[in-house]
């Protein structure tokens, strides 16, 4: 008797070691942290510009850890070997065999251990993003960054993207598909990094950047072969954020414009995520 439908070895037991170590303490830091965000002094003595926003960010990576912990409860209680359905019904096996109520219930035990551990790792995942989120916000001083602060910055930035490239690196396994994810978290990361910095840090340099990140997105979007009406919308949005970002267009209009090529993105990785599925089996 054998687990059907397959899946990957230690899947489940690696999401217990996570539901059962990593995201208490994660949740126990993130609310941690959003008291002292709660305790920022307010006004122009504040340490961080956007105290509410670290503070928003903390609580909903401790909430998702929360999640974490709940779904993989949930998990255990589907988690279950064959040995132990053969225990728990024992007239259920003829020479060696198991009946096909024995197999229909060890399918479906097997499938909602799998459905409550993807969204155990997701809600993990999702909160750590929160997480080093929040962390990045919370250093964004009152006035201008400077030397030391923008490395501190970076390192966060880098915490942000590494997450990020882990994620994807360990959800799409094909590799065809994972270079359509690795493009489509290019232009949302680029999209993003357009409309905060300017928050950051006011200047021309700034907006010149973040131009030329819409410009690289914008590159692979012009040489594909295939066009759909998600690229070409992709296309023309980001090609008016880079024209709003070079002349100087206040920032929300900067927002607007980037918001087609955003969801556009959104959308893809969601149709990656079931291309991946329907290749994995």
């Amino acid at each position: 008797m054998s687990w059907r439908p397959p899946v990957p070895m230690g899947y489940l037991d690696s999401i217990q070691a996570v539901g059962g170590f990593a995201a208490p303490l994660l949740a126990g830091g993130s609310f941690t942290l959003a008291v002292v965000a709660l305790q920022s002094a307010p006004g122009s003595a504040a340490v961080s510009r956007w105290p509410d926003a670290s503070l928003a960010l903390f609580v909903l990576s401790g909430l998702l850890q929360i999640a974490t912990i709940q779904a993989t409860a949930w998990t255990r209680r589907y988690m279950c070997t064959p040995g132990d359905l053969l225990e728990w019904f024992p007239g259920e096996e003829t020479d060696g065999a198991p009946s096909r109520f024995l197999t229909g219930m060890q399918e479906s035990h097997l499938r909602q251990a799998q459905r409550w551990a993807n969204l155990a790792r997701g809600f993990y995942h999702a909160g750590i993003v929160a997480l080093l989120t929040g962390l990045f916000v919370i250093c964004v001083p009152r006035g201008q960054p400077t030397g030391g602060r923008w490395a501190v910055l970076a390192v966060c930035a880098a915490g942000i993207v590494g997450e990020l490239a882990w994620l994807v690196r360990a959800t799409f396994l094909d590799r065809a598909i994972r270079r359509d994810a690795w493009l489509g978290m290019a232009v949302l990361l680029a999209i993003l990094v357009s409309v905060s910095a300017p928050g950051i840090w006011y200047g021309w340099p700034v907006r010149i950047g973040g131009a030329a990140c819409l410009l690289l997105c914008l590159l692979p979007l012009i040489l594909r072969r295939s066009v759909t009406t998600a690229s070409v919308t992709s296309a023309l949005s980001l090609s008016l954020g880079v024209i709003a970002l070079f002349f100087r267009i206040p920032q929300p209009l900067v927002v607007i414009a980037l918001v087609p090529a955003f969801l556009s993105g959104a959308h893809a990785f969601v149709d990656l995520t079931r291309r991946q599925r329907a290749v994995s089996g």
